[in-house]
């Protein structure tokens, strides 16, 4: 029995000194990784600079472009916007969840009163 101890102490000591081991390699490979892509990006930002307004150009002519591509609803999104609430509570009650509160049906009802609650389904 105390052999048997030793054996898994020794183990589990060895486990955690290798997890330890393996921890600070990938903290220095990691490390190492990280002060090459921050060399990386110096470089390229220190030989490039900054002009905002060729960026406030850009932003403004994908502004243009979305708000000019937008259309006014029709019918049929106001028809489906109508359906999609019925639709919904629905599938709610079919999942067994409460559709105004979002809450389990199961933890709101007694047992007894499931059956009804299903029938009406």
């Amino acid at each position: 029995m105390f052999s048997e101890s030793v054996v898994m102490l020794v183990l589990g000591f060895s486990l955690i000194g290798c997890l330890i081991y393996m921890h600070h390699s990938n903290s220095k490979a990691l490390l190492s990784q990280i002060s090459l892509i921050k060399n990386e990006i110096s470089e390229k930002t220190h030989n490039t600079t900054l002009d905002l307004s060729e960026l406030k150009e850009d932003m403004l002519d994908m502004v243009h472009e979305t708000i000019g591509n937008m259309q006014p609803p029709n019918a049929f999104d106001h028809l489906l916007g109508a359906l999609a609430g019925p639709i919904q509570a629905w599938a709610m009650r079919k999942a067994g969840i409460n559709p105004q509160t979002g809450q389990v049906l199961e933890h709101l009802l007694p047992a007894e009163n499931l059956e009804e609650v299903a029938q009406d389904l």
